[in-house]
């Protein structure tokens, strides 16, 4: 299954923060999701310095799960997996904003994708 999940990078800059591909990091989950999903990240118009779109995905590692003991994580007390960092391009997206528009909506937290935007996606990320 394919998730969405936005990125505001004034809060959490994905390009500074994941420094190679296989970067293991947790992420809001919702309890459909399971190990070997992929998760396509969008970062929004915050920052005028990056592109809107999908910059990057990953695929689920562990959980969903409960972090607990982690104060300074967003994640803390909430509902996490972890998610391996499969690609990522900073500068121009896999998948532009006007592109995704149609399965992404108005969403602004983690959901699943709509089976009928499989192929699209998979075409676009090079799946």
């Amino acid at each position: 299954m394919y998730y969405f999940e936005p990125v505001n990078v004034n809060q959490w800059n994905i390009f500074e923060k994941v420094n190679n591909i296989g970067h293991v990091e947790p992420f809001l989950a919702v309890k459909s999701m399971h190990l070997g999903d992929i998760v396509l990240f969008h970062v929004g118009s915050q920052n005028k310095k990056y592109k809107s779109g999908i910059c990057a995905f990953g695929t689920v590692v562990k959980g969903p799960y409960i972090l607990t003991n982690s104060p300074q994580d967003y994640c803390n007390n909430k509902l996490t997996v972890d998610i391996r960092i499969d690609k990522i391009k900073c500068g121009q997206p896999y998948i532009s904003h006007e592109m995704c528009k149609d399965f992404i909506k108005q969403f602004r937290r983690v959901h699943l994708i709509k089976s009928e935007y499989y192929e699209m996606i998979e075409e676009l990320i090079n799946l």
